[in-house]
């Protein structure tokens, strides 16, 4: 159904007219969407003021830059400035399907803050640390020096010493008598993996197993060795 005119034109822009009533003091505002559909809104101003109106109706618009037309006035011309995604064509907020409602703010500069910390991050942690000391790290937020995540994590880094003296506490050289050295080098990997620790390579594994166990010696077999009374 085509608009119909109620009133005296008093301001017009090129999405709409804002029109009074005559003898009232309503005024009609219209807005055109980029569908071609047109929305209408009252106005009212019991000291019909015009211009007051008429920056109520533009506000409504929700355009800042505008060509508006007064009345016996110039055209006065003005560029729109509209900031828009290049990946999804309309404008940053929330009718744009890449914008976050939940944290007003684009997703895709959300996600490469988060990638900027990751990268940051990420090279100053051992393989084998927790998960937890990671997800500290991810957290830590964008600046310069040293950090309270970099600094927790160097205050927990393990050695490969560690693992073994704490694998190798308890245990007696009867435990690794006829054990194959990749046999007994598996449940020791298995640990530091489960700890936390950095594992030490199989052949110096093995070496460590005679030096802490002088009754041992090492057969040669298969590869490896098997553990023997010396």
């Amino acid at each position: 159904m085509a608009y119909v005119q109620r009133g005296a034109i008093v301001r017009q822009n090129s999405c709409g007219t804002l029109e009074r009533v005559d003898g009232s003091s309503t005024y009609i505002g219209t807005t055109t969407l980029e569908s071609g559909k047109v929305l209408t809104k009252k106005f009212r101003s019991s000291a019909r003021d015009d211009d007051e109106v008429a920056e109520r109706w533009l506000r409504w618009q929700g355009k800042n830059e505008i060509t508006v037309i007064k009345e016996e006035e110039p055209v006065m011309e003005k560029s729109i400035k509209v900031c828009t995604c290049p990946f999804s064509g309309k404008e940053c907020g929330a009718v744009c399907p890449i914008y976050s409602t939940v944290h007003g703010e684009c997703s895709l500069k959300l996600g490469g803050i988060g990638l900027l910390n990751i990268s940051s991050n990420l090279m100053k942690l051992d393989v084998t640390e927790p998960l937890e000391l990671l997800a500290l790290a991810v957290a830590e937020g964008a600046g310069s020096g040293s950090s309270p995540a970099a600094e927790h994590v160097e205050a927990n880094a393990t050695t490969v010493e560690d693992g073994l003296e704490a694998y190798f506490g308890g245990k007696r050289f009867l435990d690794f008598v006829n054990l194959h050295s990749k046999t007994a080098y598996a449940p020791y990997r298995k640990f530091c993996d489960e700890n936390g620790y950095p594992a030490e390579k199989e052949a110096e594994f093995t070496k460590e197993v005679k030096r802490r166990f002088p009754q041992l010696k090492g057969r040669p077999d298969r590869g490896g060795c098997v553990f023997v009374a010396a």
